[in-house]
């Protein structure tokens, strides 16, 4: 089949320049609905190698071979052998033959589209991984260890440079007009066929070059007066014209002539399948060449020949525009835009087999020519549904059609089925009038009803066995008998169809499947397989569109076995989604994979098979089945629910901890809440997500756990869940699927202490541990029946879990960052001094760094108010009850602060005290037991208190002593002996 080019020009007006960058590629469309020039090489192409008239030369020279050619011929006006030194009668190269010259094989020169790239795009592409190209105007392209794609289309280009290992990809047919070319050490079009790639290099002077161990599959037309080279080392497949080639340094060219050469084999029809006529019928003999979905090829033109078995003249002839050949003669007829047509007409009575030919493909019919027949309308059924078909007998006349009127009465008849396409047998015969072969004739007519339980094209023979010119006479001018013992015969065209489609599962699935109940089918992008059966029609059965075939009664019904027969009536299934079946008002998502096929596809004769579709989204798909024409029919369309997609994989898209202190080495106190925010996606095969998750029955939907794991590799068991605090996480969050995706926003948790002895109470008593650094993951909790139901789980589960119940090291999806946990505690330091002078009490804070409790520099956060505090009164001389804390509100500052005074209470010129005090600055929910204190206000840091008297942990304390020593350096009392401890 000739490949026709057309090439669309069109006056474009203005067009901004735009530059196009590897990364982002624009360029100007040309619109395809624009042609004003065709071109078509195969009108001038004859040879693989051509000149352009009158001065073409091709010049050969060291270590070529040329395959492919007709006769060894190269059509060009001079050759040029071995660097001019050889002469055209001595030369190996093609083939291995000596080249043959012939001038007269050279062709006119193509008219050529005006060249204009004005506001052209530039490409510069590098490193590119199947970056796709647009058609459209560029004024360069420079690609270089690239895979770039030309989408289908007609592209100017004034210079395209190809090289370092690149690959040029051609989508659909692509034409490329150019002025200069550079390729090197690249494929170009190694996957596609040459005739894909067209490429039209006007006159300019630049040589055009293919060099440097390149591969090119092409068809190249070249009128440019310099040069088209070919050299060092160069794989050409498809076919040159031009006006000057040279072949140098190992060039292996491979002939091809998509034009001459039909690799696609032809399928086509003989009609009309009726067989019988009568002697005064003009029978229209028409050939339509199919195309690959049993449609005809409007895009072929040729040729078909015609002949037939009659060897004696003025037996039949064709009529052909008029003209009338004996059919002893073979003739051969047009065939445009994939039909051609002649009538066949019989002189005499006769059987006239007729053979239709185009190429290697030959097909045959029988056509019996008789002076009487049986006569019905060709029709068109659907398989398994009665019909009725009104039949008549015909006779000629004076070369003119009439009913014959004298054949009434109760006629038995003789009914045969004939297989025609296919031509097997498949599950039954045309039934008529429920076998009832006596049938009644009223002035030569009667009714017939049919039944045929199969697909495609049969015939119904029709036969009178008692009437023959011995025993039935049927009345017409001068009462002409049936000659020749000719019975009374007809045959009536049939073409059948299916009734629709059931779509069935494959053995061990089950499509019931919804967003609320059911067994689960594939995950969401995986193949999953359906089985379209071809179906006939039942009694009840509906003829609107679209026919439910959700019940699974369906799949045991009835088929059309002829509809997978070889040489069956081609037509081509499509799978496509029709809508949502669960949930409801869910996304529709998109249907992938091998969506359409031909019934000579995949098949096992009782179904097609359709093993690789892929539908992105989850829950239940109305999928449809639809065929395109089917012997000029449609057939009715099916359709029914299928399901249960669920979610391929679990993914956190995003993830971040984030430690309450961030103010140095960022860490969190245990019993101190820090933050996490996630996003966990539940996604299809590829990666998208699947946005009808979140409408599934919660029994159907993934319950997510978070962990807590020590991080240190040397801890044997790390699982530390059961100190993580989730409580002021929302509730139920675990299954809280908003579609796709489920979400913590800002989450409050706690690493929890770790209560004394493991025994929690109602006093609060935490030992000292740690410090760890904490990573959180998460996990899916397991379900049963996952084999039945799908189950989804994360697929990067890359942090180790190693827990007390746990025979073998798990894994979860861990969350981007860790917690630094420590245990903290605030420290007031015990001070004593003179009795009337204000004292500073250092504070701090400190963690346990395994060994022992330092000042932590990392805070510079924790703060104190010496306003919300209690003081113990421990001892005075005499009475007083007015030493206190100078009001502060203050933060440490790496770990430390000394602005906390304490004022003794001492007037200027009051006697001497003694007096002993203990202050409490309040941080704990509820104040130290057994003290009296009131104080309910607090700076609330109970991550930082600690079991100080062994009676829980409590607010941070420190003793005050005023009045240790006088104050004098050279006198000392005897009560300055310790003078940090409590006084007795």
């Amino acid at each position: 089949m000739k490949y026709k080019l057309w090439l669309k020009c069109v006056l474009l007006l203005w067009l901004m320049p735009w530059a196009v960058q590897a990364t982002t590629i624009e360029s100007y469309n040309i619109n395809s609905d624009f042609k004003s020039s065709d071109i078509n090489i195969c009108d001038i192409l004859s040879l693989p190698l051509q000149g352009i008239k009158n001065d073409s030369v091709i010049t050969i020279s060291n270590n070529v071979n040329i395959k492919g050619l007709n006769n060894n011929m190269l059509g060009f006006s001079k050759a040029e052998f071995n660097s001019g030194s050889g002469n055209p009668t001595d030369n190996d190269y093609c083939n291995g033959n000596r080249c043959v010259i012939n001038p007269d094989k050279q062709v006119n020169k193509i008219k050529l589209p005006v060249f204009d790239v004005t506001g052209g795009g530039v490409i510069s592409s590098w490193n590119d991984k199947y970056k796709k190209i647009l058609p459209g105007k560029y004024t360069s392209m420079d690609i270089g260890l690239s895979s770039v794609i030309f989408s289908s289309g007609d592209y100017f280009i004034d210079k395209i440079s190809v090289h370092s290992k690149s690959e040029i990809i051609i989508e659909g047919n692509v034409r490329l007009f150019i002025k200069r070319m550079n390729i090197g050490d690249s494929d170009i079009n190694m996957s596609g066929k040459s005739s894909d790639f067209q490429v039209f290099i006007y006159n300019s002077n630049y040589m055009a070059i293919v060099s440097n161990n390149a591969k090119i599959k092409a068809y190249i037309y070249s009128e440019s007066e310099q040069q088209l080279q070919l050299t060092n080392t160069v794989e050409f497949y498809g076919s040159i014209i031009a006006s000057k080639l040279e072949f140098n340094s190992t060039v292996n060219y491979f002939g091809e002539n998509s034009c001459e050469i039909e690799t696609k084999p032809i399928d086509f029809e003989l009609l009309p399948n009726d067989t019988i006529f009568l002697t005064c019928d003009m029978v229209p003999i028409v050939i339509n060449v199919l195309d690959d979905k049993g449609n005809v090829d409007i895009n072929h033109n040729g040729k078909v020949t015609l002949r037939t078995n009659v060897i004696q003249s003025d037996i039949a002839f064709w009529i052909d525009n008029g003209n009338k050949i004996d059919v002893e003669k073979e003739i051969k007829i047009k065939i445009k835009n994939g039909q051609g047509r002649v009538f066949l007409k019989a002189n005499v009575i006769a059987d006239v087999k007729v053979f239709a030919q185009i190429n290697d493909v030959v097909k045959s019919k029988l056509y019996k020519f008789v002076p009487y027949k049986f006569h019905a309308e060709a029709q068109r059924i659907i398989a398994g549904k009665p019909e009725n078909v009104e039949l008549s007998v015909l006779s000629c006349n004076n070369n003119l059609v009439n009913v014959e009127k004298s054949y009434s009465g109760i006629r038995y008849l003789k009914f045969k089925t004939k297989y025609i396409t296919p031509s097997t047998k498949g599950n039954g015969v045309i039934n008529v009038n429920n076998n009832n072969k006596n049938i009644e004739f009223e002035n030569g007519k009667t009714s017939l009803n049919i039944m045929y339980p199969d697909s495609g094209v049969v015939n119904l023979i029709i036969t009178d066995p008692n009437c023959t010119n011995d025993s039935c006479i049927i009345t017409k001018t001068k009462n002409r008998k049936i000659t020749n013992n000719t019975e009374l015969t007809g045959s009536v065209s049939i073409s059948s169809r299916p009734w629709t489609f059931a779509m069935c599962p494959q053995v061990g699935d089950s499509f019931t499947g919804t967003a609320t109940s059911g067994d689960g089918l594939v995950a969401a992008g995986e193949a999953f397989v359906v089985r379209a059966k071809p179906l006939q029609w039942q009694a009840g059965d509906s003829l609107n569109n679209p026919i439910d075939v959700t019940n699974k009664t369906y799949c045991q019904r009835p088929i059309t076995p002829n509809f997978f027969a070889n040489g069956a009536p081609i037509t081509t299934l499509t799978a496509s989604i029709a809508g949502i079946d669960t949930p409801a008002n869910g996304h529709r998502g998109e249907l992938s994979g091998t969506v359409a096929q031909p019934n000579s596809g995949s098949h096992d004769k009782v179904a097609m098979i359709f093993n690789n579709l892929r539908w992105s989204e989850v829950g239940s798909v109305a999928l449809k089945m639809t065929a395109n024409s089917y012997l000029g029919m449609t057939i009715n369309p099916s359709q029914r629910a299928i399901g249960r997609f669920y979610p391929k994989q679990l993914v956190i898209t995003d993830s971040v901890i984030t430690n309450a202190h961030t103010e140095s080495s960022p860490f969190t106190y245990m019993d101190q809440a820090f933050t996490a925010n996630v996003t966990v996606e539940a996604q299809n095969v590829i990666g998208e997500p699947t946005f009808n998750y979140g409408e599934f029955a919660p029994q159907l939907k993934e319950t997510l756990l978070l962990t807590a794991v020590d991080l240190n590799p040397q801890t044997s068991i790390n699982d530390l869940s059961s100190r993580l605090d989730q409580a002021n996480l929302a509730n139920g969050w675990q299954q809280q699927w908003q579609q796709a995706q489920l979400t913590i926003t800002n989450g409050a948790l706690t690493f929890k202490r770790l209560p004394k002895n493991g025994i929690y109470s109602t006093v609060k008593m935490t030992t000292a541990d740690g410090p760890f650094e904490v990573g959180l993951g998460l996990s899916v909790l397991p379900r049963l029946q996952c084999s039945t139901l799908g189950c989804t789980d994360f697929i990067a589960k890359t942090l180790p879990l190693r827990g007390y119940n746990i025979s073998q090291v798990a894994s979860i999806a861990p969350l981007t960052g860790q917690v630094s946990s420590r245990y903290g505690r605030m420290v007031l330091q015990d001070v004593n001094g003179v009795f009337d002078k204000p004292l500073t009490m250092p504070l701090k804070v400190q963690y346990w760094n395994g060994e022992q409790f330092i000042i932590n520099s990392d805070d510079s956060r924790s703060r104190f108010n010496s306003q919300w505090s209690c003081k113990q009164i421990i001892y005075t001389s005499k009475p007083h009850d007015k030493a206190s804390l100078v009001a502060t509100n203050n933060s440490v500052s790496q770990g430390q602060n000394n602005s906390l005074q304490v004022l003794p209470g001492i007037g200027e010129n009051e006697a001497y005290i003694k007096q002993q005090l203990r202050f409490w600055l309040r941080i704990a929910a509820q104040p130290a037991s057994n003290i009296g204190c009131t104080e309910d206000k607090m700076a609330n840091q109970p991550w930082l208190t600690f079991n100080w008297r062994g009676v829980g942990d409590e607010d941070p304390s420190g003793l005050v002593t005023f009045g240790s020593y006088r104050g004098n350096d050279r006198i000392i009392y005897r009560a300055e002996k310790g003078l940090n401890q409590p006084i007795e």
